[in-house]
């Protein structure tokens, strides 16, 4: 049989272009792999940028707290270093203080005691118990009077001479205004007191009794400085303008009745003029 050289034309021709065709399928696949890869790759590039890109600013915030950080540490530093000198100082003038104060302080001087005999009293008492006689000269204040008081164990209560007696009445209360007479004529001195209560007093010559103001007055005599219950009553008849009675001796003073001014007179301090 003889060879159609068209048909071996055909055949090769056509394997030909089916070898073309698939070269160009393999090119064009490799084309779309590499371009596919080449888009995979610039992605995670990007991701990878962005991420480089927030880490430097993490860093540039981490570096800022560190400078502020180093600051404050420094600061901190520079407020000890100083508080320390301080210290030091005030150790050094705690040292120092003992010396500072000997040399302040003068020396010693030994205090010598002076005894003023002309101002003492000399009191006299029995026991626990003071001793009066029958005649004392007692301090009234007020008015500030040294009168003679006639010392009387058969009284129950004490009594001073009131002149002018007069009452009224003061923010509801009884009160009395009457004078004291000193031992000379001007000494007259004028005393309001409140009632502390009204007493009835019997003498032989006054059956019937007669009704007295009580008050407290403030007496002095010997080591004796009290308030003390006095009932009022005009004695300008009488030599004694006071009458001590049992209410003063009681648990207070004894009586030598055959001796007179036995306690020293009180003498009220001197003022000193401005």
């Amino acid at each position: 049989m003889g060879l159609d050289l068209n048909d071996s034309k055909t055949k090769n021709k056509g394997f030909f272009t089916g070898f073309v065709i698939a070269c160009l399928v393999f090119f064009l696949s490799g084309c779309t792999a590499v371009q596919m890869e080449r888009s995979t790759t610039r992605d995670a590039l990007q991701a990878l940028t962005e991420e480089v890109s927030q880490l430097t600013q993490t860093n540039g915030h981490t570096q800022e707290q560190v400078v502020k950080l180093t600051a404050e540490q420094s600061a901190v530093s520079g407020q000890l270093k100083t508080q320390t000198s301080q210290v030091l100082e005030l150790q050094k003038s705690v040292a120092e203080l003992p010396r500072s104060l000997t040399a302040l302080c003068p020396n010693p001087t030994i205090a010598t005691a002076t005894c003023d005999s002309a101002g003492l009293r000399r009191v006299i008492i029995s026991g626990d118990k003071m001793v009066v006689g029958e005649l004392e000269r007692v301090w009234l204040d007020p008015p500030g009077l040294s009168l003679t008081a006639r010392v009387d164990t058969g009284a129950f209560s004490n009594s001073l001479n009131a002149e002018g007696l007069i009452e009224f009445e003061r923010d509801g209360d009884d009160w009395v205004r009457f004078y004291v007479s000193g031992p000379e004529e001007e000494s007259r001195v004028q005393i309001e007191r409140r009632v502390l209560r009204w007493v009835r007093v019997f003498q032989q010559a006054d059956r019937e009794g007669s009704r007295r103001p009580m008050v407290k007055m403030r007496l002095l005599l010997g080591d004796v400085e009290e308030s003390f219950e006095f009932t009022l009553a005009d004695r300008s008849h009488l030599e004694y303008q006071i009458l001590l009675g049992r209410n003063f001796l009681t648990d207070i003073a004894l009586v030598d009745v055959g001796r007179q001014f036995v306690q020293p007179p009180y003498v009220p301090p001197k003022k000193i003029k401005p």
